[in-house]
């Protein structure tokens, strides 16, 4: 695929693409063959994919239920139990969504696609690039801590054991159960990788994009500004005060299309988010280190994501306000369409504080995060002081 195409175009096709070949289904808007999730033999590949995914989860919940395990497996199991059903809840989430996310993927290009330069969306692209890499890097690395710990285990005399499940008990050291314990490490890296596709990477790269659309508008309102400068500089001021209210209603009219595609975000991706916020609390009570720096390394990337898009989402009325305006008060062009009453129309929408919500009550902000950080640790701390 030529990445010198549209950013946004690439970055969603290929993730469309990822996340058809791990079972999630076809997210991408325009039908092709090469991507039909309607196939028999793709649909039996996605059910035994999510079912595996479904039952080794159950078993998780029933060791941590009704396991006899020592107690650092029982308080894995009991980690894995609550971690795992949040990411099959996140699965069936983003799943259900599937035709919304498709229009999601078409407007998520389209709006401000005459606009965007080249620079600012290669910069965007390098975001999210590294967004992925570090949280890639974090979830794998959690995971091989815990496969070192297993095979650790193993050559101290124990059994090899990442994932607790019901089935093998704890003291089952026959090949079948070692075979099950192996069969239950690989079903968890390939559960990892669908998480990490579907749901949490796709997620980010949603808000880092939708970021990138507001500082693409203030560019916009920023070059209006200057088409205006030059005009009026070379006299020829009613032709500037036509052009900067012709760039007024197209900006306004881009600027309603974003605030409206903020509603379609929450409802696509709020429950993902709401979730990371519990997932990410839970694993530091927990007093699982590895989980625990994973779990809040993803949440702060969506919640100082989120941030950011309202912190630039605050900048643009001061673009609009120095569009250039107070240069261009024509008494010819007053009487067809007031300059200052569109200019004030455009600054009090902007005015409008956008922050994006979960739930459509918890606001993902940066203050958000740092409350979490602060509950999370207070919770840590008192935990941790009775286990002593």
């Amino acid at each position: 695929m030529n990445k010198n195409m549209n950013k946004n175009h690439y970055i969603l096709k290929t993730y469309c693409d990822k996340i058809f070949l791990v079972g999630s289904g076809n997210f991408w808007y325009q039908k092709t063959e090469s991507r039909n999730d309607k196939t028999l033999l793709y649909k039996i590949y996605s059910c035994v994919l999510f079912f595996t995914y479904g039952f080794m989860t159950v078993l998780e919940i029933m060791a941590a239920m009704m396991g006899d395990f020592p107690e650092d497996e029982k308080r894995d199991s009991v980690t894995f139990a609550t971690s795992h059903t949040v990411v099959m809840i996140k699965f069936i989430s983003i799943i259900k969504n599937k035709e919304l996310l498709k229009t999601l993927n078409r407007k998520m290009m389209m709006i401000c696609e005459a606009h965007e330069e080249q620079t600012l969306m290669d910069e965007m692209y390098r975001t999210v690039k590294i967004n992925v890499v570090a949280y890639c890097v974090a979830v794998y690395g959690s995971a091989t801590f815990y496969v070192f710990e297993g095979l650790r285990k193993f050559y101290n005399g124990s059994h090899f054991v990442t994932i607790v499940t019901y089935y093998p008990s704890n003291d089952d050291d026959t090949l079948a159960a070692t075979i099950v314990r192996i069969a239950t490490t690989l079903v968890l890296l390939m559960m990892l990788l669908t998480m990490i596709i579907s749901v949490d990477t796709y997620t980010m790269a949603y808000l880092i994009m939708y970021k990138y659309k507001f500082i693409t508008l203030r560019h916009y309102f920023k070059r209006l500004r200057e088409n205006v400068d030059e005009l009026v500089a070379a006299g020829k001021a009613r032709l500037a005060a036509e052009k900067l209210a012709q760039g007024l209603v197209e900006g306004i009219k881009m600027h309603n299309e974003l605030l409206s595609l903020s509603k379609d975000i929450d409802k696509a991706f709020g429950t993902v988010m709401a979730l990371q916020l519990c997932q990410s609390s839970g694993s530091a009570v927990s007093l699982l280190l590895q989980i625990a720096v994973t779990m809040y390394l993803l949440l702060a990337l969506f919640l100082c994501n989120a941030g950011e898009i309202t912190y630039q989402a605050s900048l643009l009325s001061d673009e609009i306000f120095y569009c250039g305006w107070h240069k261009c008060n024509s008494p010819v062009l007053s009487t067809q369409r007031n300059i200052r009453d569109i200019v004030l129309i455009a600054i009090l929408r902007a005015q409008s504080p956008l922050v994006m919500k979960a739930f459509k009550m918890v606001e993902l902000t940066y203050a958000t995060f740092i409350l979490v950080v602060r509950s999370t640790y207070s919770v840590f701390a008192l935990f941790y002081a009775q286990n002593k």
